[in-house]
């Protein structure tokens, strides 16, 4: 289960959380096709409003960093140029 530390910061913690999956994902801790924890299960887990997760994951969703599969969930997306970096 991911788990971050979103206390402090002066941002929104839909931000923060976006920002620790995206550097997940840059330092390929993440790797593609890595499934992530449900909208339910990650807000749960760390405290947060199902909202707040669902913020997070749309703006990675926007970016080309996730990808969704209806029924199946959010992964992480293929992402060639970073591959070859």
């Amino acid at each position: 289960m991911l788990t971050y530390d979103l206390s402090g910061g002066g941002q929104p913690k839909y931000y923060r959380l976006y920002t620790c999956i995206r550097e997940d994902i840059l330092r390929a801790e993440l790797p593609p096709g890595q499934k992530l924890p449900s909208k339910r299960a990650l807000a749960e887990h760390l405290s947060l409003s199902k909202i707040t997760v669902e913020t997070a994951y749309a703006q990675l969703l926007d970016e080309g960093y996730l990808t969704s599969r209806e029924r199946s969930g959010y992964f992480v997306a293929h992402m060639p140029l970073l591959a070859k970096a």
